[in-house]
């Protein structure tokens, strides 16, 4: 009788703990929850507490409509395998759609990574030699459709494709003038949070100040339809804020 009594006791005993161990379960699962949420928000507080990037556009080869209220800036560098994959898959419909309609500038920068590729520097002196003679995307073109070929003499050649003349060129190189203005960039580009290539800013226009008010970054080869639908967002920016 007490051993059966004893097992009621107990059991009554089991059955009332068991919602309080329930509750205390439910109620450290909702303070690991409000922690996660009060994290989420300084996070979203620094966020908007930072101040967005501002690229410079002086000096940059920009194509497309010069008076475009929307930009894209791309960093790049002309030996990375992903950057050669956008420029051959994605840059293409880029072109069609946004830059040769005229919806948006776009603007190319410098951004070799030479601890990765260790000739991508020369490659961006060539490019920039190509500019001095206004043949910047002849040479940015067959740079980015050769990216083996950035030898001494496989950038000549590349010259040469690309309707440079080759004395002038040749004097380029080899004084360096543009090694500073392509370490700059490179330092720009890290400066706004780009630790890799490609490394796309779409934003706003400021034409006053030659800049452009980021609005978006993008990190990586994405595919088109995701450079659409950012594009697409700033445009429409753009059009209420007219």
């Amino acid at each position: 009788m007490k051993t059966r009594l004893m097992g009621t006791v107990l059991a009554g005993l089991v059955l009332m703990a068991a919602p309080a161990c329930a509750q205390t379960s439910e109620i450290e699962a909702l303070r690991r929850e409000l922690a996660a949420v009060k994290e989420d928000l300084a996070n979203l507080r620094a966020t908007l507490g930072r101040p967005r990037p501002e690229v410079d556009l002086t000096g940059a080869p920009t194509k497309g409509n010069p008076d475009a209220q929307v930009a894209l800036v791309e960093f790049s560098d002309y030996e990375c395998p992903f950057c050669i994959r956008h420029f051959r898959e994605t840059m293409p419909m880029i072109e069609k759609n946004y830059i040769a309609t005229g919806k948006i500038l776009y603007a190319f920068r410098d951004f070799p990574i030479d601890v990765l590729h260790p000739q991508a520097v020369k490659a961006h002196e060539a490019a920039q030699c190509g500019l001095e003679q206004g043949k910047f995307w002849e040479m940015h073109n067959t740079l980015f459709g050769a990216p083996a070929q950035h030898s001494v003499e496989g950038l000549e050649a590349t010259a040469t494709q690309a309707g440079v003349n080759l004395a002038p060129f040749r004097e380029c190189i080899a004084s360096g003038r543009t090694t500073a203005g392509i370490r700059k960039t490179a330092e720009l580009a890290a400066s706004f949070g780009a630790n890799g290539t490609p490394a796309f800013f779409i934003g706003l226009v400021d034409k006053a100040r030659n800049q452009v008010k980021v609005t978006r970054a993008i990190s990586g080869a994405i595919p088109f339809a995701q450079f659409a639908q950012a594009l697409e967002a700033a445009l429409a920016q753009a059009a209420v804020k007219k």
